[in-house]
């Protein structure tokens, strides 16, 4: 029996369109996600940690910064975990903003997107003036020259008032030839082999996905230029970041979670 066909109005189009384009950027976020979990075994225990964290020392929590925040995993799951709460999300990525707003979008009216370049002394002017409680980043802040992760926790300094507390959620180096590094690597790659043997896109592979999606070429194009003269990171270490938490003076700093190479950084302003 032959299936009639049904004619279909604009608006109906339309709207098989949106959902189609909706169910698209949902399996991209959702296969990131994957990705990331691939290449930190533990990443969901680092953002437990800290959001924990967060809700013992600041209980009045309104307001959190998330930067480096990509498409909004993190911000995603504060605004789930403080109902109250506010998020901006910074970043400077415009592919990963545009998944950010869709991932983000059923929260609009307590976040903020952002387009801010860390690596610019000046990107603090993005936030208008507000002060958060807390800022967060995972998995972003090794990006960057030691020496613009340097003046950012000046920044940051300014950025938050007293009482304020940083998370920097990150893998961070250890000596070359030292047992800590040589444990942490291999863990990363056996881990990273186990997920890869079960399909999970690894970073280059789900990149080229996105390159190829719809609506998402000319952002591409402009990310590549944006990052194009990315000079290398010399990978600083756990004590390099509490130093510069400390001389940018955070009354305390030190580590609040680790596994290996993988820390969570904190600092009370």
């Amino acid at each position: 029996m032959t299936t009639p066909y049904v004619m279909r109005s604009a608006t109906e189009r339309q709207s098989v369109s949106t959902v189609d384009s909706s169910l698209r950027l949902d399996d991209l976020i959702d296969s990131w996600e994957h990705q990331q979990d691939a290449y930190v075994r533990h990443r969901a225990g680092r953002f437990s940690v800290i959001l924990d964290a967060i809700a013992y020392a600041l209980p009045e929590v309104r307001s959190v910064l998330d930067i480096g925040a990509g498409l909004g995993s993190f911000s995603k799951l504060i605004l789930q975990r403080f109902p109250e709460v506010t998020v901006t999300a910074l970043d400077y990525d415009p592919a990963l903003q545009q998944l950010a707003r869709h991932n983000l979008r059923d929260y609009a009216d307590r976040v903020s997107i952002v387009e801010a370049d860390l690596r610019d002394p000046a990107w603090p002017a993005a936030l208008s003036g507000s002060r958060p409680d807390a800022v967060v980043s995972s998995t972003a802040l090794h990006w960057l020259p030691t020496p613009d992760l340097v003046r950012l926790y000046y920044l940051l300094g300014d950025v938050l008032d007293r009482g304020g507390m940083f998370f920097n959620a990150d893998h961070l180096s250890h000596a070359a030839g030292s047992f800590l590094r040589e444990v942490g690597e291999a863990d990363d790659r056996e881990h990273q082999r186990l997920s890869f043997t079960r399909g999970v896109a690894d970073w280059d592979s789900w990149w080229a996905t996105l390159r190829e999606s719809d609506g998402f070429a000319e952002l591409i194009a402009e990310r590549d230029r944006r990052f194009a003269h990315s000079p290398e990171n010399r990978k600083p270490t756990a004590g390099l970041h509490t130093e510069a938490l400390r001389c940018a003076e955070f009354s305390e700093v030190g580590t609040l979670w680790q596994y290996l190479d993988d820390y969570v950084v904190y600092g009370v302003r």
